[in-house]
C-alpha cells in the first residue's frame, strides 16, 4: 500500500474535526462534494471504509479512531512547527544595546527593564548609562533615550514626551534664602551650574515679556545631570533641570518648582535609532516604555 498524499489525509481529518463535509468545506475553502470525493480516494487507497455515513450522522470504527487521532495529532504537529518558525521571525529577540541619561534613565527607564525583559523573554538587554554624547552608530546603540532639541540628522528619531527645563529647588534651601520673586532676583542664589552642556551654563527663561538670558552663578559646578539633581534635593541651590527629569522629585516634595511662569523652550523626550529599520526588539521596547510612561506621567508631558 502506498503512503496516501498529504491532501487527502488533510481532508479526511477536517471531515471529522467537524463532523461534517460541510464544516471541513467551509475550513479546507473547497466544495463538500470535492471533499467527499478527496475522502473517498483515500477510503480507496488505504483500502478501507473510514467513515461510516448515515443521513443523519457519521461515525468512526475503533481501528479508524486510532488513526484519526494519530492524523490528527501529526496535523498539530505540523502546526506547532510552523507556529515557533512564524514567531521567530516576528516576535522580538536578541540583544538590544540602550543609551540612556544618568539621572532620567535611572528613575524612568532601569525601573521599568524587569517588567520588560518578563514580558519579552527572548530580548538581551546592554544597558549604557551615561551624560555624555554617545555616537550611537559608532558604539552599536540600538535605541539610544534623548532629552532636549533633535538637530537635522540621519538618526530616525521618535518623540515620546514633552519636555521643558524648569528651575526646581528644595523646600530646606528655599526656607533658610527664601523664594526668588523675580528672574532678577535669581542672581542673589546659590546656582547649580550644569557643564554637561551650553545651556545649563547659559539658562534661557521664556516668560512673561519674552525671554530673559540669566548666567547662573554659584559655588558647585558639575557635568552630571543626576549630581545636579542630588544637589538641588540636599539644599545646595537652585537648578534649571529638565521636567521629566525631576518629576519624581517634585512628585515625592523633595523639590519644588519655583517661578513657575518661567521656563525653558519646550524639547522632548526622543528615542532615536540609526539609520536603518528599527528592529522588532526595538520598536517593542520604546512602545512599551511608552505605555509605562502614559501611566506615570502627568498629561502635560504626554
Amino acid at each position: 500500500m502506498r503512503e496516501p498524499p498529504f491532501h487527502l489525509v488533510r481532508a479526511f481529518v477536517a471531515v471529522v474535526e467537524h463532523h461534517s463535509f460541510a464544516g471541513a468545506a467551509k475550513e479546507l475553502n473547497m466544495t463538500a462534494s470535492s471533499v467527499s470525493r478527496l475522502v473517498k480516494a483515500l477510503e480507496s487507497q488505504v483500502g478501507a471504509k473510514l467513515i461510516n455515513r448515515t443521513t443523519r450522522a457519521m461515525s468512526l470504527t475503533e481501528p479508524r479512531q486510532r488513526y484519526f487521532d494519530d492524523c490528527a495529532g501529526a496535523f498539530e504537529r505540523l502546526r506547532g512547527a510552523y507556529e515557533c518558525l512564524r514567531d521567530e521571525q516576528v516576535l522580538p529577540r536578541g540583544t538590544l544595546k540602550l543609551s540612556v541619561p544618568v539621572a532620567f534613565g535611572r528613575t524612568q527607564v532601569v525601573p521599568h527593564l524587569s517588567a520588560f525583559m518578563q514580558a519579552f523573554p527572548c530580548v538581551e538587554i546592554d544597558l549604557l548609562v551615561t551624560d555624555r554624547y554617545v555616537d550611537i552608530v559608532a558604539e552599536g546603540v540600538t535605541v539610544a533615550i534623548r532629552i532636549g532639541s533633535m538637530p537635522d540628522s540621519t538618526l530616525v528619531a521618535r518623540k515620546l514626551l514633552r519636555n521643558r527645563r524648569i528651575l526646581v529647588a528644595a523646600p530646606a534651601y528655599l526656607a533658610r534664602h527664601g523664594v526668588p520673586a523675580s528672574v532678577d532676583e535669581l542672581g542673589g542664589h546659590q546656582c547649580l551650574v550644569s557643564t554637561a552642556s551650553h545651556d545649563g551654563e547659559h539658562w534661557r527663561l521664556s516668560g512673561p515679556g519674552g525671554e530673559r538670558l540669566f548666567a547662573p552663578r554659584g559655588r558647585l559646578r558639575s557635568d552630571s545631570g543626576d549630581a545636579v539633581k542630588r544637589l538641588a534635593i540636599d539644599g545646595l541651590g537652585i537648578a534649571f533641570h529638565s521636567a521629566v527629569t525631576m518629576a519624581d522629585a517634585i512628585g515625592s516634595g523633595e523639590l519644588v518648582q519655583i517661578l513657575g511662569q518661567w521656563s525653558g523652550r519646550e524639547t522632548g523626550v526622543y528615542c532615536v535609532f540609526p539609520p536603518r529599520a528599527p528592529g522588532a526588539a526595538a520598536l517593542a521596547f520604546v512602545d512599551f516604555l511608552q505605555g509605562r510612561w502614559h501611566d506615570s506621567f502627568a498629561p502635560d508631558f504626554l
